[in-house]
């Protein structure tokens, strides 16, 4: 398939291209079948992301986020994904963000390789206590508390 051509019409049906679909195992032994698929995408995605709908960088994000924890390492342009999903809504999408950055160390070191500004960061930390104050669900609680610190003006 076109990756061009797979980018401009990705559609919820497509996703089973580029999950991660991982055997359970590590080492020499990891296999997912989707892997080359995959980091193709995000090659040519890295390139123009301007060509992309936002379900398609949020899942690549995600199955990224997802294969670090198992492969112990993270894709060499993760960042890009990260910035462009705050790019695209610092906070529509925050939770998007927070998830893949809170999947190992790996990702959460790479996803902090953004440029945000002041007000951007306030935005987002004044809608994280927004948040905060309404929040029953621990798992969300979790990511934004990360938030406060990953956000945190200096």
């Amino acid at each position: 398939m076109e990756i061009q051509k797979f980018i401009k019409e990705y559609s919820d049906l497509d996703f089973n291209k580029i999950k991660f679909d991982w055997n359970g195992k590590h080492g020499d032994d990891l296999k997912d079948p989707n892997m080359d698929f995959r980091m193709k995408v995000c090659e040519y995605v890295i390139k123009d992301f301007s060509i992309v709908p936002d379900s398609l960088i949020l899942d690549l994000y995600q199955e990224l986020s997802k294969s670090s924890k198992e492969t112990w390492g993270v894709y060499r342009s993760y960042h890009l994904f990260a910035q462009e999903i705050l790019n695209r809504g610092k906070t529509k999408y925050l939770l998007n963000y927070l998830q893949g950055a809170s999947q190992s160390f790996d990702t959460s070191l790479a996803s902090g390789r953004i440029e945000l500004t002041n007000d951007e960061k306030k935005e987002i930390l004044d809608f994280v206590e927004k948040q905060m104050a309404d929040i029953t669900n621990t798992e969300n609680r979790k990511y934004f508390e990360f938030a406060q610190q990953r956000f945190a003006i200096r």
